[in-house]
This record gives structure tokens, sequence and C-alpha cells, in this order.
């Protein structure tokens, strides 16, 4: 419930998040001197929204968000961009189906982007702040709406906390305002709106609790850790649903999950048995958000087991989600894990290599995930992420002589 330079997130791009933070502060011009603030700029900060080019090779439509001009700020202090989305009719807050574009204990949409030092600078032209994805997105009603784009300017070290959309009241942390803009824009909505009928997003969520208890018992036994994943999201499930449906939605998704620790059943029957149940029912969202539960389920316990793995992967083949974009969300799980667990146990399933493929597709695939880790691996700092990347290197190493 993150939108930022370039995206991968959804149609195949994740790690860009975050890529847009860098540029986007570096891009801003220091204002000049000579005259005041209107002789160098000639109106406040404005915003956009206007689809990507196309040349990204998106599979849909994906809009950035850019800003322009002068988003007067005074001090020095580190400065942040925090990006809120409403349904303007209802004043109602937009959900995300991404825990990394979500608030920290919701499934409400919520981006924070790092620009720095921005006292007395501007941007001069158009620079992509962020960016949105309709399918990644769920609003109180589905279809063409108004929405409302609201860009807060914080001091990073007081950045506020948001709880369902909304500033908590009473924090120190408010302290820190700097500036607040708004646009209003129109954007079609995909996904059925949580205001309305949600029979089919139920059955999803219902099957997803399942389909979470048989990930959690897949290395034998049902780690704390992970109990407290699912209970976690459906707590978020129950919390960002209509108030009427809140005690349904709870007492439906808590039977399920009673029933599926009861039954206890990991095989490949049973896994292929949920899944079909709704392959054919609830949106594209549902069933990511399906994903990312069974992923922070198997990452919950600080370790990456090769049956966890190699069940996601079947679930994904199933519902009928490509394993490629599974993959991208996987690896933002492994790259935070304990690196102390890791192993180069489970090689295939943490590169996503298929055994029974011809050399030619092998080396492919070995070539791709070396070229990700090793960026990777240059690119973050020292600690957990740098030795998870390494720990990747190794697998990679492995894979090579295992399959050359």
């Amino acid at each position: 419930m993150e939108f930022i330079i370039i995206i991968l997130i959804f149609v195949g791009i994740n790690w860009a998040w975050n890529l847009g933070t860098k540029t986007i502060g570096a891009a801003a011009k220091t204002v000049t001197s000579g005259g005041s603030f209107s002789a160098n700029f000639s109106k406040n900060l404005q915003i956009k929204i206007d689809v990507l080019d196309k040349e990204h090779n998106f599979d849909q439509d994906v809009f950035g968000i850019y800003v322009k001009g002068n988003p007067a700020v005074i001090t020095h202090d580190p400065a942040i961009v925090i990006l809120k989305l409403y349904d303007k009719e209802t004043s109602l807050p937009i959900l995300s189906t991404f825990e990394d574009v979500s608030e920290s204990n919701s499934r409400v949409f919520e981006h924070t982007i790092q620009i720095g030092d921005m006292g007395g600078k501007y941007w001069e032209d158009w620079a992509r702040l962020s960016v949105l994805i309709p399918t990644g997105l769920i609003g109180p009603h589905k279809g063409k709406r108004e929405l409302e784009l609201k860009c807060f300017l914080w001091r990073e070290f007081r950045k506020p906390v948001f709880v369902n959309g909304f500033i908590e009241a009473g924090r120190e942390s408010n302290k820190g305002f700097i500036n607040a803009f708004t646009h209003e824009f129109s954007l079609d909505l995909t996904n059925s709106g949580y205001m309305e009928a949600g029979k089919e997003r139920l059955e999803v969520q219902k099957v997803s609790v399942k389909l979470a208890i048989s990930i959690a018992l897949a290395d034998g036994s049902l780690d704390q850790s992970e109990g407290n994943a699912i209970k976690n999201w459906i707590r978020n499930v129950v919390d960002s649903s209509q108030e009427a449906q809140k005690t349904k939605i709870k007492t439906e998704l808590n039977n399920s999950l009673e029933a599926g620790f009861n039954e206890r059943r990991t095989d490949l029957a049973n896994i292929k048995m949920l899944c079909e149940s709704i392959k054919n029912i609830g949106d594209i969202a549902d069933k990511y958000d399906l994903l990312e539960l069974c992923l922070d389920v198997m990452a919950a316990d600080g370790e990456a087991d090769k049956h966890e793995l190699k069940q996601i992967s079947e679930i994904s083949s199933f519902i009928g989600i490509d394993y490629e974009e599974v993959t991208r969300l996987k690896d933002q799980r492994l790259i935070k894990l304990n690196p102390a667990s890791s192993s180069l146990s489970g090689l295939e399933e943490k590169l996503g290599i298929n055994p029974d493929w011809d050399k030619n597709k092998l080396n492919k695939q070995i070539l791709a995930q070396y070229g990700k880790w090793n960026g990777r691996l240059n690119s973050v700092a020292e600690g957990t992420e740098r030795e998870n990347a390494q720990m990747m290197m190794d697998l990679i190493a492995e894979a090579r002589r295992k399959y050359s």
C-alpha cells in the first residue's frame, strides 16, 4: 500500500523505488543571489502526472509524478517528501498492494523520498519524483476516480507518523513540518474498491491465509515469527476494511487461519486445489498481495528454506502470476535475511533455476543473476545486505560449477 524515477515492481521492476531519491535532489538548482525568489522562477512548486515513456517497455500504463519550481524550503536540514493519495469524493485514503509503499502499520499508500538539503533550491525543469502503477492501487471505489495527491515536505529527522492515511495527533515529529502541496488528477483504478462488495476478494484472502500456513509448515514446523507475520497481515486487512464489514472479515480470516493449521497439509495436490479455487476470481492485486504474504512468511524466521521457496514458485504458477515477477519480490526479502543462516542449500530455488532447462537457458539465467547481484554487491553498504549479496554471488559461483 513506492514510486520513483524508474520503477520495476509489479511489471518487472522493483529496485527502483529508491533510485530517484538522489537524482531528484541533485537536479535542484540554488536560487541566485540577485533578485527575489520570483525573479528566479515564476511559480510555486508545480506537480503533474504523466504517462511514463514507453521506452521502459512496461506491460501497462505507468504514470510518473513530476515536480517543477519552488518547494519553498528554507531550512538546510535534510528533507524528505512524503506522498499520500486520497479519493477526492470520499476523502478516503488509497491503499497499496506493496508494503514498500505503505504505512508501517497498514496498507494505506505512503511513499517517502529523501531529497537532502533543499534550502533555497528549486527545480528549474520537470523532474520525476516518483511513479504510480494503477494496478497496484486500491481505492474505495473502482473505475475512473478523481484523486488528490498530497506532497508533504518534512525534516527527515522529524518524520511524522501517519495512521490510516492521516497524521497521528500530538506527535513530536509533527514539529518538523516544512510545507505541503496538493495536486488533483483523474486515474482509472482497475481493482475492486474496498468500500464495494468484496466477496471475491475475501475468498482470495481466506485462501491466502491457508497457503501462508502451508508455506510456514513447509520446513516441518511453524515458527512463532511466521505465525505473527500471518496474524499481522490479517490485522492489516481488517483495519483497511469498511467498518461494517470488519467483524465478518476478521472472523472468516481467523477461521481460515485455524482451519489451515488444523489441516496441516503442505502437499502439492492441496496447494493446487487451493490455488484453483481462486485462480479465476479476484483482482490481480489480490494475487500479488497473496504472494507478498507468502514471501513475508518465508522470510519471517530470518531464513530462506528451499521447500518454502519451491512452494511459492508453485503457487505463483497455479494462480497465473509470472514467477519472474515473484523473483523480484523474493530478492527484496533475501537481501535482508540473517546472513548467519544462509547456505548453499536451495541453490536453484534462490536463483530461479530449473534444472530441466537446456544448457543455453541455464547459462543465460546464471549470467543474469550474476549481473544483478554483482551490481548490488558493489552498491550496498557494509552490513547485512552486503553479506547477503555476497552469499548470492557464492551461490552463482556454485551454479556455474554445477551446470557448466
